[in-house]
């Protein structure tokens, strides 16, 4: 056992930010409730911790608590770093079969970015480098997480992006497993995605294989779609 003594704040500070993770967006009196904290320190954790940059307010009529964009960054350094860990090989894999290129996309907020690119080995192919941001709308990376998104969530991506897919757009998506970009973003640029999920079934990211459009016609971007939902269940995060 560790004979160095803890700071309670620092650690009441942490349970506070547990629990808004586990049941954001939460006003006060919840988390008062939930962690056993006198509501007015509670009050003061949750302003530290908006003052900080950690959390910030919901919106609405009460003040409710999420998770911040900085906080969800620092996670998301961490876990996009152990994701491209795990899905390299299976990107190799999947631009062997397909010989088109392959990236890693992942939500950065509301928006979409390459985390790995596995690019074909043909002299003419579609890339992007890791870091960029890909275009949202039309996007099939976007589809594919979207689908598997809560609906909250969704209506949030429709408010940062006007026009975004409708949910029966989506339930397509989630029916077949993957998603298509039918130059959509791009003119004679196709692609395909379907969406990398963890454990509680919540997409961590998107595999998308993307290609000239004459080397992509209907019938081999059903295959491919197929291939890539293939893959993306094969990962086990």
């Amino acid at each position: 056992m560790s004979t160095v003594k803890q700071v309670q704040s620092v650690r009441n500070a942490c349970v506070l930010l547990e629990t808004i993770a586990a049941a954001q967006p939460i006003g006060v009196s919840e988390l008062a409730r939930a962690t056993g904290f006198d509501k007015s320190a509670v009050h003061r954790i949750a302003v530290t911790l908006h003052e900080a940059g950690w959390i910030r307010p919901a919106g609405g009529p009460a003040t409710r608590w999420e998770l911040a964009p900085a906080l969800l960054g620092l996670a998301r350094e961490g876990g996009t770093a152990s994701l491209v860990a795990t899905v390299r090989p299976v990107m190799e894999r999947l631009r062997d079969d397909t010989e088109e290129t392959v990236l890693l996309g992942v939500m950065d907020g509301d928006r979409l970015t390459v985390a790995e690119v596995a690019e074909s080995r043909r002299p003419v192919r579609l890339s992007m480098p890791p870091g960029a941001e890909m275009p949202f709308l039309g996007s099939a990376a976007a589809r594919a997480i979207a689908a598997l998104l809560p609906a909250g969530e969704v209506e949030r991506l429709r408010a940062a992006h006007p026009g975004f897919d409708d949910d029966a757009a989506l339930e397509r998506v989630r029916s077949q497993g993957w998603s298509s970009n039918d130059e959509e973003v791009q003119e004679g640029a196709r692609a395909v995605s379907a969406a990398l999920a963890g454990a509680d079934g919540r997409p961590l990211g998107a595999l998308v294989v993307c290609g000239p459009a004459d080397r992509m016609p209907a019938g081999r971007m059903r295959e491919y779609g197929l291939l890539a939902a293939a893959a993306a269940a094969s990962v086990r995060l």
